[in-house]
């Protein structure tokens, strides 16, 4: 065999032993595209893990080549699980994100709205109890880290040679072709938050959440003296755009547990006046309602089955029809809501 000839035979070798598996690895990663940096739809992508949805989300923007959306939503993780398809004759786009604290509202609104190329005509957003807690630090990374990247001129083409978006696809893969997921929270490529856990495990996690509540040493209750700022400048930064401010629905025995204390009264009492002198009214889901007492809608302490998000969002368009539900504070009705909501933990 010659020189010539032995060149060749290795180049070839070297193709199919490193350069043929690698095309195959980076391939599959594309065709089920775990961080959504493309918009395509197989029966084998159907089923997404939100594994990082700081980045995936924002991913999922800059992949559409028109996003563009009457609406924003945005708020934690329970509002990952409201479907913003529910919506009736308007475009909205679910942001909301794991953990998302307070100081991370500004920045992920505006860059949503930077990419919309214009305003929202409406932003749906949740403000949570212990959205004011300033002893709750906010240890999630810079958002424009993910905003960088997700622009990043190669990052698209790059990011199908990690070994985690690699394994993230395989998972993705298999739950697909499965067509079921066991565990939290999964994503359909139209951005719709599922889960299938059960809620057998209340009791216990009630018992926990309990302690962590009444043990005050470890991590003292602050009530946030900058938040009201916060909301004044989420509001001037959109002079245009329509905030729908909601509460999330807590469960009513935590609910209950949270008003017997009087600091955290005080503190929910101020939240509300906050939250109205602001935005002038606030949809509250709080309370003791059909939602809040059956735990059957509930798979923690925390977080709702999506069905009742379907019911939040049909509450936030037509709240007159769904009073059973949704309490508008404003203003003339701040002072009977505080009563109310005291009166019915007293009663209880």
């Amino acid at each position: 065999m010659n020189s010539k000839q032995w060149i060749k035979r290795l180049f070839l070798t070297s193709l199919i032993v490193v350069v043929l598996p690698a095309s195959i690895v980076i391939g599959f990663t594309y065709y089920i595209d775990p961080l959504w940096n493309f918009d395509h739809k197989n029966k084998y992508n159907d089923y997404q893990i939100g594994f990082d949805e700081r980045q995936q989300k924002t991913n999922y923007i800059n992949s559409r080549k028109n996003f563009s959306y009457d609406d924003l939503m945005i708020g934690t993780s329970r509002v990952t699980y409201m479907n913003e398809h529910q919506f009736k004759n308007e475009k909205v786009f679910n942001y909301s994100l794991s953990s998302l604290h307070i100081d991370e509202y500004l920045p992920y609104i505006e860059y949503a709205t930077n990419k919309n190329g214009k305003d929202f005509d409406t932003i749906f957003m949740e403000l949570y109890v212990n959205s004011y807690d300033a002893s709750t630090i906010n240890t999630n990374r810079d958002p424009s880290t993910y905003f960088q990247k997700s622009e990043e001129p190669f990052y698209r083409i790059t990011s199908l040679f990690s070994k985690s978006t690699f394994d993230s696809a395989v998972n993705n893969y298999k739950i697909s072709k499965a067509n079921y997921y066991i565990g939290p929270r999964s994503y359909t490529r139209d951005n719709v938050g599922e889960t299938t856990y059960s809620n057998d495990r209340l009791q216990p996690l009630w018992e926990r959440f309990k302690a962590a509540f009444e043990d005050t040493t470890t991590r003292p209750f602050i009530y946030d003296d900058k938040y009201k700022q916060k909301l004044l400048a989420l509001e001037k930064a959109f002079p245009n755009t329509k905030f729908v401010v909601f509460t999330d629905p807590i469960p009513s025995k935590r609910f209950d547990l949270i008003l017997s204390n009087q600091e955290q009264r005080q503190a929910y009492e101020r939240w509300f006046k906050d939250m109205v002198e602001v935005f002038g009214e606030v949809y509250s889901f709080q309370g003791h309602t059909p939602i809040t007492t059956d735990m059957n809608n509930y798979f923690d302490w925390f977080h709702y089955y999506p069905a009742v998000g379907d019911e939040m969002i049909a509450a936030l368009q037509k709240p007159s029809q769904h009073k059973d539900i949704v309490k508008i504070v404003n203003n003339d009705s701040f002072r009977k809501y505080i009563g109310s909501v005291n009166k019915k933990k007293e009663t209880q």
